[in-house]
């Protein structure tokens, strides 16, 4: 799907605090829009999906607190398409995408000079992870 591979490149990339602030703002934002997207085309998964649309808004709400987080530019996913990709994929390269940007959340923690920026980063990684544990495809 091209906007999540989009949205792994912009994490790839980020190589300020700021930067991971900001894509981390732009994947919860996505992630709660392709989770609500979702949740109406897969009764078995909608409690996964609305519980990581609910940690997708928690994990924004803290990078909003960040310091250094810049003002962002109001990206919005409306109505995502789905029809090309089935819902368990979506859920699975959600879950992948999330996990990454836990990590990268965690990194920026360990390099933020600024308490609030670590303490941003702490918390939006444990929403990330959340949606990871969530969405992760069980065999």
């Amino acid at each position: 799907m091209k906007q999540i591979e989009l949205a792994e490149q912009h994490l790839r990339e980020a190589d300020s605090v700021a930067d991971v602030l900001a894509v981390a703002w732009e994947i919860f934002d996505l992630v709660g829009a392709l989770a609500a997207a979702c949740a109406e085309q897969a009764a078995d998964m909608y409690p996964a999906f609305m519980f990581a649309r609910g940690a997708a808004v928690n994990g924004r709400n803290a990078v909003a607190l960040a310091p250094s987080m810049t003002a962002v530019c109001a990206v919005s996913f409306g109505n995502p398409e789905l029809s090309t990709i089935g819902v368990d994929d979506v859920a699975d390269m959600l879950a992948a995408l999330a996990s990454a940007l836990g990590t990268g959340l965690r990194a920026a923690a360990r390099r933020a000079a600024a308490n609030g920026d670590r303490i941003a980063c702490e918390s939006a990684a444990r929403d990330a992870d959340r949606i990871s544990e969530l969405l992760a495809r069980r065999t």
